[in-house]
């Protein structure tokens, strides 16, 4: 859920807001009608969630309490992306993140917790208190949408190609992972996360890329878009250039060092899906200025095919090659999905420009 609201909203806020420039009640009214629908799916969920342990399960444990910080987790995006739009591309990612980040450890230091409830309270207080120093910077007004909801159903509709792709995108992640856990044998399935995560610094770099780059996007006329997606082209590539040259240069011992030994025997492997996030970052943020451009449903469109090749291929290659093959089909369907995007792009929106 969170997942699917956290890319949705935001999404829509950031071209939404961006293209309003200087109208502050529109941007509010934008912004409100977001918090109002999320805070009435969360309420809703809420209920369902307590329902289901009463009936069946214990309040004795965090997974039982889950639903307390449904509400913080899934506004935090929103508000967040309400900042980026105003012109504040670095505060709302450090309110999101950074402020929560701090809070949660400071808890844990302070609090000692002895037990996974204690921890689960500590945690629970740091979201709490990140989204209400999130909403004192974009405007404590805002508050009012969640305390007194008026949903749009309207806008909520808007956003259904956008939570399509969070969702299909989630779940084409980990049904390769599901694919490995049917073929393989756990330990590789191991590997196969650890190969996973040893991404992160370079999806969230293309992220954060993507989240500056957004607002821009929304705004600009189309004879500025080409300065643009070469501005964020090239400040991604700078980025991306320390890590990637460490993961490629040292593949081995950069896994043994992560993970422990035995993971270091799958250097190669690293070497192929790096290989496949620096063509994304070659290519461009063609995918985020689609969704700018209000190109949802193309975007779903070049997911979904996506994920038919990895999931088709990962079960042909991972039966004929075992976990290399898995690899293989993952890094070919990223490569595929971003280079489409950018045929689309440049035809659709660079075309004078782009080569």
């Amino acid at each position: 859920m969170a997942i699917a609201l956290q890319f949705g909203s935001p999404l829509i806020i950031l071209r939404s807001v961006a293209r309003l420039s200087g109208d502050t009640a529109g941007a509010d009214a934008i912004f409100g009608r977001a918090l109002s629908n999320l805070t009435v799916v969360c309420a809703v969920v809420a209920a369902g969630w307590i329902g289901a342990v009463a009936l069946g399960g214990s309040f004795d444990t965090p997974m039982a309490w889950v639903w307390v910080n449904f509400l913080p987790v899934a506004v935090m995006g929103p508000v967040s992306a309400y900042v980026k739009a105003k012109g504040h591309p670095g505060w709302g990612g450090f309110w999101e993140v950074g402020v929560l980040s701090l809070i949660g450890v400071a808890l844990v230091l302070i609090a000692r917790p002895a037990d996974a409830m204690e921890a689960w309270l500590a945690f629970s207080v740091a979201c709490w208190t990140g989204m209400i120093l999130g909403f004192l910077h974009a405007g404590a007004r805002h508050l009012k949408s969640i305390a007194w909801p008026a949903p749009d159903l309207k806008l909520m509709l808007e956003g259904r190609h956008l939570w399509a792709v969070a969702v299909l995108s989630y779940a084409s992640l980990w049904g390769g992972v599901l694919i490995a856990e049917w073929l393989l044998d756990p330990e590789a399935t191991a590997v196969l996360n650890a190969l996973f995560r040893a991404l992160a610094p370079l999806q969230f770099l293309i992220l954060t890329i993507d989240f500056y780059m957004a607002p821009k996007f929304a705004a600009a006329d189309k004879a500025a878009l080409y300065r643009l997606y070469t501005r964020a082209r090239i400040a991604c590539a700078l980025l991306a250039v320390p890590y990637a040259a460490l993961t490629l240069a040292v593949p081995s011992e950069f896994l043994n060092l992560l993970y422990g030994e035995g993971y270091g025997a799958y250097g190669t492997e690293l070497r192929v899906i790096i290989g496949a996030i620096l063509v994304q970052i070659a290519l461009g943020p063609a995918g985020i200025l689609l969704n700018m451009r209000g190109q949802d449903k193309i975007m779903l469109l070049f997911l979904a095919g996506k994920s038919l090749v990895y999931c088709s291929t990962a079960i042909l290659f991972g039966i004929g090659v075992g976990l290399t093959g898995i690899i293989v089909s993952f890094s070919l369907s990223a490569v595929l999905q971003v280079l489409a995007q950018y045929i689309f792009v440049k035809r659709s929106y660079l075309k004078e420009h782009l080569i």
